[in-house]
């Protein structure tokens, strides 16, 4: 008798602990993993560059939601003060705005915001009428369209400025390989496109 009401609690007991769910802990990312991120982006100098890092930063799935606004206010920043893809930095401060509308930078945030809104109706504006192939890059790159901006400056055989250059050796248009179509083809060579080529193929987004 004992043994069998023992039995008999036992597989109750086993059953109410098949059927409690077992609480998941959600994975985050290590945050002295995400503060080191964070810091060599916020250093890095080159918009291209920083916000490649940022946009595969925010892509991942193990964000904090503190880290993603954290994440997504830097990208909006750099876009902003490099004029590298204004409206992606409209976007950007837009959803910090909503995430945090009373944090200590949405004063910051809201001037920021006005400030890319009033650049981008201006590139605009100026986008709509001739412009010479070295002001339309620049405005072309402020409001994103990147590629686009590559691809004529590379069909035209013109070449760019140095600060264009940079941007797009950053963006990685233009390669050091020595080999593939010539950045520089016509007159004495600058010294700042010595031996640089256009990539063979568009960068990796």
């Amino acid at each position: 008798m004992i043994r069998a009401f023992t039995a008999a609690l036992t597989l109750v007991i086993l059953t109410a602990c098949e059927t409690v769910p077992v609480e998941e802990v959600p994975v985050t990312m290590d945050p002295v993993e995400f503060s080191a991120l964070f810091e060599r982006v916020e250093a890095n100098p080159s918009p291209p560059s920083a916000d490649q890092a940022l946009t595969g930063l925010l892509a991942r799935s193990d964000l904090t939601e503190e880290q993603r606004v954290e994440a997504t206010y830097l990208r909006a920043e750099k876009r902003r003060t490099g004029n590298f893809n204004l409206p992606g930095a409209v976007t950007d401060y837009d959803a910090f705005l909503a995430a945090r509308p009373l944090d200590p930078k949405a004063a910051d945030a809201k001037r920021h915001l006005g400030t890319a809104k009033t650049r981008i109706l201006s590139a605009e504006q100026r986008l709509a009428y001739l412009q010479t192939l070295r002001a339309w890059f620049d405005d072309s790159v402020l409001m994103g369209r990147v590629s686009e901006a590559a691809a004529r400056y590379e069909k035209s055989g013109i070449t760019p400025t140095e600060a264009q250059v940079y941007t797009l050796r950053e963006a990685g248009y233009i390669c050091a390989t020595g080999t593939g179509k010539r950045v520089h083809n016509y007159g004495a060579m600058p010294s700042y496109v010595q031996n640089l080529t256009w990539c063979p193929s568009e960068p990796v987004s």
